[in-house]
């Protein structure tokens, strides 16, 4: 009996979930940020809830228009045979109104966003990598919170768990992709960790027989480590210049390509003239600074504020990941604070909090050195080309396995206390 193609499904959902206005069904969601874990990982976890459970169907938490902002997940989608006009997909914009979707569960993530939480909303499952926030400990199940490079390795492991399954070839080539991408091909001393090998090498028989425009052929059973395997090298290659084919985005595309949002509740030694609670940002950009702000340094700054006063941001964070001419691992970090009191508390207590975190090894640089000329300094410690009440800091970071996983707690404790 033939499995039905992952569009076919996709494409059946939908119409059913809008006309119903999502009453009965459970919405699967990934993290804001929306990178292809995110999206692999909430695909494939309601095509299994809609296969053992209840109606299911995966909300995209970036807007269509947007997908063109990472070139990996177009990408990946195309292998797992779904459209540039990505019409069977479920965007935020396609919701019903009212939403009447009461059933939540969440991928990449552990805590519902505002927007969703409603007095009658429930989470009624968490698959996440990230750190555990603690919450739905009597409504999730299942609940499963634990270290791996990739989400979509932990939504493998429970489609594996139901052997009478049988996996779409392209959902198993979409979860491929966010696990190649999310661990840098199974790189050898990376971020892979054994669950990620043991999913991987589960879809790989099960992924589309070709993967690269006819580059690579149908799979068979091999002893060959899964980093060193023809099929894996070449895709994880393809999905990589992917990923950093982002020199054509503008500034403001770039923050908000790959972009998270918290809210925290200040606290008062760090803030006595901020209301809680506040905004603060992270954006991860696989640029480093000089290409950010080349060609228009200035411009590049007006982006970052504007973005800032758009999201109603205290606090943003750029975090940029890149490789070296050697092909090593590089990142950076630079900090900007809407500072609206004259005392500095908010900045200083950031910038020092940050500095004092040792796992980060951050090593401070000047915008200088980024295309910025005689901006003078704004105090005896800061050299900085924002204007006020914008205060900002820029810094090396020595520490390359520092992702924003770990940075998002960090920030949390130095503001929260």
């Amino acid at each position: 009996m033939s499995t039905p193609s992952l569009s076919n499904y996709l494409s059946a959902q939908k119409p059913r979930f809008l006309a119903n206005q999502g009453r009965g069904w459970t919405i699967v969601m990934g993290n804001e940020a929306g990178d292809l874990d995110s999206l692999a990982s909430s695909i494939a976890y309601a095509w299994l809830l809609s296969h053992t459970t209840a109606p299911a169907i995966a909300l995209l938490t970036t807007a269509c228009q947007d997908f063109v902002l990472r070139a990996e997940n177009v990408y990946a989608l195309q292998l797992a045979g779904i459209g540039e006009q990505f019409q069977g997909l479920l965007c935020p914009e396609d919701l019903p109104k009212p939403n009447l979707c009461t059933s939540y569960a969440l991928v990449d993530h552990n805590s519902l966003h505002p927007d969703y939480a409603k007095p009658n909303t429930q989470v009624v499952a968490v698959v996440d990598h990230h750190q555990d926030e603690g919450k739905y400990l009597d409504t999730a199940s299942p609940r499963i919170i634990e270290p791996s490079g990739s989400c979509a390795s932990l939504v493998t492991g429970l489609i594996m768990s139901y052997p009478a399954l049988r996996i779409p070839a392209e959902l198993a080539t979409l979860l491929l992709c966010a696990i190649l991408v999310d661990t840098q091909g199974l790189r050898k001393g990376g971020k892979a960790l054994n669950m990620d090998h043991k999913a991987a090498a589960w879809l790989l028989p099960w992924s589309n027989a070709s993967l690269s425009d006819g580059v690579l052929v149908q799979t068979t059973g091999t002893s060959v480590a899964l980093s060193d395997h023809p099929l894996i090298q070449s895709l994880s290659s393809t999905l990589s210049a992917k990923k950093l084919a982002v020199s054509h985005l503008t500034p403001r595309d770039l923050l908000r390509r790959d972009y998270k949002e918290y809210n925290l509740n200040f606290s008062s030694s760090v803030s006595s003239s901020h209301a809680s609670p506040m905004k603060a940002g992270l954006a991860t950009v696989p640029l480093r600074f000089s290409s950010f702000f080349s060609p228009s340094p200035t411009s590049a700054v007006t982006a970052v504020q504007d973005w800032m006063k758009e999201r109603g941001l205290s606090v943003l964070g750029v975090l940029t990941t890149f490789r070296s001419r050697k092909d090593k691992g590089k990142r950076e970090q630079m900090w900007v604070v809407d500072e609206q009191s004259s005392k500095r508390q908010l900045s200083q207590s950031l910038f020092s909090g940050l500095e004092a975190k040792e796992v980060l090894q951050l090593k401070s640089a000047k915008f200088k050195r980024y295309g910025f000329k005689d901006h003078g300094k704004i105090e005896q410690s800061d050299e900085s080309p924002f204007s006020a009440p914008f205060v900002a800091r820029i810094y090396k970071q020595k520490n390359t396995s520092a992702t924003r996983k770990l940075v998002a707690p960090i920030l949390k404790q130095i503001l929260e206390g």
